[in-house]
């Protein structure tokens, strides 16, 4: 076993790899192992990201085109600049170590204020944090639903709705985004960088990008979906916290599940909620969904603090 601590960006061959493997544990595990934002970030300029790649044996040999190849990639690892990572290890090399190894450099990187997510947590997850001394500190909840009748959507006073206009609404978007997900570890911190990389995806559909705008044109809210392999999803709803109180939420969560329900004819909807957000949960439960996997996150225990004598 050979494990390698490498800066970002990932030559395009491992990134490939990693991609290939990543798809090979969904199929096997029902779930994705990575996240949206680690498979953006495998091959682009992020700096600041670290990848951890375990091999069987040797690392991979140099091709001809003089990049490395990754044939012998059994584990991938990724670690954020705040600290969240993920890791997976390719079914076929599983129960070997490369777990352990590989969440081993990621604490030895990230060190205290390391937070690993296992996405849909698979067996084993609970006991490889335990034995490295990790412990569970935030739920992610992945939900389903299914066609069904769905209630039309009630505007508060003032409020028009449009679609979102790529070039002309990125910064007022950002500013949105950046107010209604203060306290969000993830979504709050969103880069124009970030909302680029996703508006040049084979997903992205402004026509699923709705806008929420008050009698002064200000932005109030939004809920953007997303449509990838025949399902739709509620890729991110935000309200100002201004215009927070008013049902706004609800009425661009119905929006949104309208239009991919009715507009694009889709059966399946699913979306992530923390477990934390109590009203969100309740809301989506209000409106026929379900729960179908649970991601956790686990950080390192806090050592109790010593009483003094």
């Amino acid at each position: 076993m050979t494990l390698e601590a490498v800066p970002s960006p990932l030559p395009p061959a491992t990134a490939a790899t990693v991609t290939e493997l990543a798809h090979a544990a969904a199929q096997s595990d029902g779930v994705n192992p990575l996240s949206e934002r680690t498979l953006l970030h495998l091959d682009g300029e992020h700096p600041d990201d670290v990848h951890v790649l375990a091999y069987e044996g040797d690392p991979g040999t140099i091709e001809v085109s003089g990049l490395q190849s990754a044939r012998n990639l059994a584990g991938y690892a990724a670690l954020a600049p705040d600290g969240s990572a993920e890791l997976f290890v390719a079914p076929t090399h599983r129960r070997q170590g490369f777990g352990t190894a590989l969440l081993r450099m990621l604490l030895d990187h990230g060190g205290p204020r390391t937070r690993v997510w296992a996405h849909g947590r698979l067996p084993g997850s609970d006991e490889l944090a335990q034995r490295l001394g990790l412990e569970v500190t935030r739920e992610l909840y992945f939900l389903r639903r299914t066609r069904a009748d769905l209630p039309d959507p009630v505007w508060p006073d003032g409020i028009t709705v449009r679609t979102f206009v790529p070039g002309q609404d990125d910064a007022a978007w950002l500013d949105l985004n950046a107010q209604a997900f203060a306290d969000h570890p993830e979504q709050g911190s969103w880069t124009a960088k970030d909302l680029a990389e996703r508006l040049h995806q084979p997903w992205f559909d402004p026509e699923g990008f709705f806008l929420a705008v008050d009698s002064t044109g200000t932005l109030a809210g939004f809920h953007w979906t997303k449509i990838e392999d025949g399902v739709g999803e509620v890729y991110v709803v935000g309200v100002s916290p201004t215009h927070q109180g008013l049902g706004l939420g609800k009425a661009l969560t119905l929006q949104g599940l309208h239009h991919l329900q009715t507009t694009r004819s889709l059966d399946t909807i699913v979306l992530y909620v923390d477990g934390t957000n109590t009203p969100a949960r309740n809301l989506y439960t209000h409106l026929g969904f379900k729960t179908a996997t649970l991601d956790v996150q686990y950080a390192p225990t806090t050592p109790p603090t010593a009483t003094p004598a």
